[in-house]
């Protein structure tokens, strides 16, 4: 397995365990009649699953299991960009989104900010660096030989 895909799925697997956290304690809460958390924790909960624990996971597994270009796994430099922008706008979020739900605002909002767009850009770039592995490996001549082979019975 890449390196990339190794942090990808590490970070997945801290942010599972994170937002399982934040979802047991918001449900205890209910639990023990104690006042409902309100804003902004159950985005926050959503986001630390979705982004945080499904899509590391996706992007890891797909940096690992799409077929290579050229015997080599193209788009390693982009991942690590859509890895380290991810993880910094969701984390950055996980930190500023309270700051700001308590009143603080000027740095905060800003912070904010640039946590919902880093994430995107994140996705971009993985997106973009994996596309050519998305793309057939084989011509499509080349693939119906193949399937040829593999169906016609041996002679």
């Amino acid at each position: 397995m890449p390196s990339l895909s190794r942090w990808c799925v590490r970070a997945a697997l801290a942010y599972l365990v994170l937002g399982m956290a934040l979802g047991s304690w918001m449900l205890l809460r209910t639990a023990l009649d104690e006042p409902s958390l309100g804003h902004p924790w159950p985005a926050l909960h959503a986001h630390i699953l979705l982004l945080g624990f499904l899509l590391m996971l996706i992007m890891g597994v797909a940096h690992w299991m799409f077929p290579r270009v050229r015997g080599r796994r193209a788009g390693r430099e982009g991942g690590w960009v859509g890895f380290a922008l991810v993880n910094a706008g969701l984390l950055l979020r996980i930190v500023a989104e309270p700051a700001v739900a308590d009143g603080h605002g000027g740095p905060w909002r800003m912070l904010l900010g640039a946590a919902a767009v880093l994430p995107t850009v994140g996705a971009a770039a993985f997106a973009v660096t994996i596309l050519p592995r998305v793309r057939s490996v084989l011509s499509p001549e080349q693939a119906r030989r193949v399937r040829e082979r593999s169906i016609s019975p041996p002679a």
